[in-house]
C-alpha cells in the first residue's frame, strides 16, 4: 500500500475525537484567558495575540507553499505529506475567524492608525498612502481571498482524483500551482510587511516578507516531520517511516534553514555597516538589555545547533534524531 493510500484510508477514531477535545479545550481556555488580558491592557494583549496568530498561522500558509511548490517540482516527499499538508490548509478558513482580534486592536498594534500621531511624524505621513485602515483591509481581504482559492481549489482537484483516478488531474494541479505559487509568495511578502513590519513603520526592508517566509517553510516542515513519525507509529504504517523519505525531507529542512539565515544576514549585513538612525535602531531595540540573550538563544537554537545536527545525512535518516532537531526548531520558532 502506497503512502498516500495508507493516509486516504486512515481514521483516527477515539482517540483523534480525544486529541480534537483536549485541543479544543486548550483553545477555548487560552480565547478566554486573551479577553480577560485585554480587559486588563489592551496593548500587550494585542501585541501577543499577534505574536501567536502569526506562529501558528505558520504551520496552514506554509503547508499550501509547500503544497503548491510539491506540484510544481515534484518529489516523492510530497506524496508522502500531501495529506497532511492538505489538512493543514482546511484551517485556513478558522485563521481567517480569527484574525478578527487583530483588527479591534490595530489602534494598539499600528501608530499609523493615529490621526494625531501621523500628523507629527513626516515618515507616517509619506507612508499614508499605504499605510492607512480602509487600504489594509482591502490588503489583507485580497490575500485571504488568494489563499483561500488556491488552497481549497487544490483540495478539490486532489480529491476529485482520488474518486477518479483521472490521472490528468496531476498535470491541471501543476498548471495551477505554477502561477499559484508566484501569487502566494507575493501576498505572503506583503502580509507579513503589513501585518509585522508596519508595528515599526519608520524601518524598511525589501526582504523582510521573504525571510518570514522562508521561516515558515522551516516551521512547517519540522512540523510534518513530527506528525509523520507519530501518526506512523501509532498506526504501523511502514511508508511514512522510511529512512530514505527522512532523508529527503531533512533535506528539505535544511534548505530552508540555510536560506533563513542567509536572508537574516544579509538584512543584517545591510543595516548594520550602515548605521543610519532610521534602520540600526529596529536592531538596537533588540539587542538591548534582556533581549540580547534572546537574540543569542534564537542563533543558536534557530541556526547553528539545527545547523551542524543536519549536516549529518544518517541523523536524517534517523528519524528520533530528525524529531528531535524537529523540536528545537519550533521551540527557537
Amino acid at each position: 500500500m502506497t503512502t498516500i493510500e495508507e493516509f486516504s484510508r486512515l481514521r483516527l477514531g477515539n482517540q483523534g475525537r480525544r486529541t480534537q477535545i483536549v485541543a479544543a479545550s486548550i483553545g477555548i481556555a487560552g480565547f478566554a484567558l486573551f479577553i480577560v488580558s485585554f480587559l486588563t491592557n489592551e496593548t500587550h494583549a494585542a501585541q501577543s495575540y499577534l505574536f501567536s496568530y502569526t506562529f501558528w498561522f505558520s504551520l496552514p500558509l506554509g503547508a499550501l507553499g509547500i503544497l503548491l511548490m510539491n506540484h510544481v517540482v515534484g518529489g516523492r516527499w510530497g506524496i508522502a505529506t500531501r495529506r497532511l499538508l492538505e489538512a493543514a490548509i482546511r484551517t485556513l478558513p478558522l485563521m481567517v475567524i480569527l484574525f478578527l482580534p487583530l483588527l479591534i486592536g490595530m489602534k494598539d498594534l499600528y501608530s499609523w492608525t493615529h490621526p494625531e500621531m501621523v500628523r507629527q511624524d513626516v515618515v507616517l505621513q509619506h507612508r499614508q498612502p499605504y499605510l492607512n485602515e480602509a487600504f489594509f483591509l482591502i490588503r489583507t481581504l485580497l490575500y485571504f481571498v488568494i489563499w483561500l482559492v488556491l488552497g481549497f481549489t487544490l483540495l478539490v482537484m486532489s480529491r476529485h482524483q482520488d474518486a477518479s483516478g483521472d490521472r490528468s488531474m496531476i498535470r491541471r494541479m501543476r498548471m495551477i500551482s505554477a502561477p499559484g505559487l508566484i501569487l502566494f509568495t507575493l501576498s505572503g511578502t506583503f502580509a507579513y510587511i503589513d501585518w509585522i513590519l508596519s508595528i515599526d513603520a519608520h524601518f524598511f526592508s525589501t526582504v523582510y516578507g521573504a525571510m518570514i517566509l522562508a521561516g515558515q517553510f522551516l516551521q512547517t516542515f519540522a512540523w510534518i516531520i513530527i506528525v509523520l513519525v507519530v501518526v506512523g507509529r501509532q498506526f504501523k504504517m511502514e511508508s511514512p517511516l522510511d529512512p530514505q523519505l527522512f532523508l529527503d525531507l531533512g533535506n528539505m529542512m535544511f534548505c530552508f534553514l540555510i536560506l533563513w539565515a542567509y536572508l537574516s544576514l544579509s538584512q543584517l549585513i545591510i543595516v548594520w555597516p550602515g548605521n543610519l538612525p532610521a534602520e540600526i535602531t529596529w536592531y538596537l531595540d533588540r539587542t538591548r538589555g534582556g533581549w540580547k540573550l534572546l537574540a543569542a538563544f534564537i542563533a543558536i537554537a534557530l541556526f547553528t545547533l539545527p545547523f551542524l545536527l543536519l549536516l549529518s545525512r544518517s541523523r536524517k535518516k534517523n528519524a528520533n534524531a530528525l524529531v528531535r532537531v524537529c523540536v528545537v526548531i519550533l521551540i527557537a520558532r
